[in-house]
């Protein structure tokens, strides 16, 4: 994936005649019926992938749940306009990012527009455009290393306005992807509305929209957050799904107002908005217990990076802190799985012999079991108590933008285009294989297979989470072989 700017044709996306198609209906009010013909702007990053029309307005704001992915393909894109993971609704009559007066939304006019990368991780646009009178300046920042559009818009009444009253000047946003009933937020000092009537509030820290979908790990937000709360901004709830910043723009000619403020769009997660700077936001975010242990890690990793200064270090020396912390699960688990294994022969004779008694193999079972002092649940408990840490540093991983190189791959958040890592896990996955199997074909050929399945998810999973994840198997990996040493060998399986 490559952080540019480049344009992309509105009929290039997969699903274009399904706009042609709601754009034909006669009661159609969908703002992309006036641009089914325009040539858009595109611009990937690490956590969401843009689509700008000519006015700075965004028609197409695609999350991704896991950072570093690459939805374009061979010069089109692999996701829908009307995907669950566009956040702009595409029925809506407003697009994403637009400039309201009084809550009405106007076609930009007289358009002037330029895109420049100002940085190796900035893209600016600059734009200006009339609405009637009112002359509209707008800058916008896009981060290939958040999720955050910086927004700056200056409202300027025209020297020969004739207007009578004063105007709202709105920056909208219209409802979030497909969610029909959304949750709505607005955050004032340290409390928060929740689902607010259609009310201006004043000095806002934040309004938010955000989905409902289930799991919570699929829910996504789009955010508004000024950069400095003052008197003459508010926040507002418009009708259908609209949240919105405002300021009142005098009537007199010439008279002009700015607002300047921040726009995440993307998955509504505890780790994106710690790292963005708004999990502190009053209400935005209650993070279950799960959650709470997630900024224990978070805490970890940033202490961590601040003596070895690497972050693939950090992410290697946490894993095996991770590793130490679990080891006597591990080895409590492996140990009864491989005992499970040696008496899988003497079950299989206890199943022919009493196959036609089903009460008299249970007895049979359980004195077999007591004999060669074996539980059968003895793997279960450390497995259940070891699988929420695993999903917990999981998350953290791949939710968390770490925007450096380590050793041959250039960015640990996005996927390593040597493959390197990939062919290290597929060697890893082999050598757990083979320990957990202790010799049997039959065990060795059903891990092979179950473990087959996630080589083609690791090809795309940012450099980061692969190293992560290569590490830790390692460590299991020479942890099996410690164990096996003291084991005897399985014998093969009756057929």
């Amino acid at each position: 994936m490559n952080f540019e700017y480049s344009d992309f044709d509105v009929a290039t996306f997969r699903d274009y005649k399904e706009l042609t198609d709601l754009c034909a209906a006669p009661a159609a009010s969908s703002f992309w019926c006036s641009r089914l013909d325009d040539t858009l702007t595109f611009i990937p990053t690490k956590g969401v992938d843009f689509f700008f029309d000519e006015a700075g307005e965004l028609v197409g704001l695609f999350s991704k749940q896991q950072k570093g992915q690459d939805f374009s393909s061979n010069g089109g894109y692999r996701q829908g306009i009307n995907a669950g993971q566009n956040l702009i609704p595409v029925g809506s009559s407003v697009p994403g990012g637009a400039v309201l007066l009084n809550g009405d939304y106007q076609k930009p006019e007289n358009i002037e527009s330029s895109w420049q990368k100002t940085g190796d991780t900035e893209i600016t646009g600059i734009f200006s455009y009339t609405l009637g009178d009112i002359a509209i300046e707008k800058q916008l920042v896009v981060s290939n290393i958040t999720n955050v559009l910086d927004v700056s818009l200056t409202a300027t009444r025209a020297d020969g306005s004739d207007a009578s009253e004063a105007v709202a000047v709105q920056y909208a946003l219209p409802g979030i992807a497909k969610s029909k009933s959304p949750v709505f937020k607005i955050g004032q000092g340290e409390t928060f509305s929740e689902n607010p009537v259609s009310q201006a509030v004043s000095s806002p820290s934040y309004i938010s929209v955000q989905s409902n979908a289930r799991p919570v790990s699929s829910s996504t937000a789009l955010i508004l957050r000024p950069f400095a709360t003052t008197d003459d901004l508010s926040a507002l709830f418009l009708s259908p799904n609209i949240i919105s910043l405002e300021k009142e723009l005098a009537a007199e000619p010439g008279s002009s107002v700015q607002l300047e403020f921040e726009q995440y769009g993307g998955q509504n997660e505890l780790v994106r908005y710690y790292q963005e700077g708004f999990k502190d936001l009053p209400g935005l975010f209650n993070p279950n217990i799960l959650g709470q242990m997630s900024l224990g890690i978070l805490w970890a990793l940033q202490q961590i990076h601040k003596v070895v200064g690497n972050w693939g270090l950090t992410i290697i020396l946490l894993t095996l802190l991770f590793r130490l912390l679990v080891w006597p699960l591990i080895s409590t688990q492996t140990r009864s799985m491989y005992a499970m294994q040696r008496l899988q022969p003497k079950l299989q004779e206890l199943q022919k012999k009493y196959k036609d008694d089903r009460e008299k193999l249970t007895q049979e079972t359980m004195k077999l079991y007591q004999t060669e002092k074996v539980n059968p649940a003895g793997g279960c408990l450390p497995a259940l108590v070891q699988m929420p840490l695993f999903i917990i540093l999981w998350r953290v991983f791949v939710n968390f933008e770490f925007n450096e190189g380590f050793l041959w791959i250039p960015d640990l958040g996005q996927p390593d285009p040597t493959y390197i890592l990939p062919i290290l896990y597929v060697g890893v996955i082999f050598a757990q294989s083979y320990f957990m199997s202790q010799g049997n074909k039959q065990s060795l050929q059903q891990q092979l297979m179950i473990n087959a399945v996630f080589i083609f998810f690791v090809i795309s999973f940012p450099a980061g989470v692969t190293l992560y994840w290569v590490t830790s198997m390692l460590v299991q990996v020479f942890q099996y072989w410690l164990i096996r040493r003291s084991q005897p060998k399985v014998a093969a399986l009756s057929k």
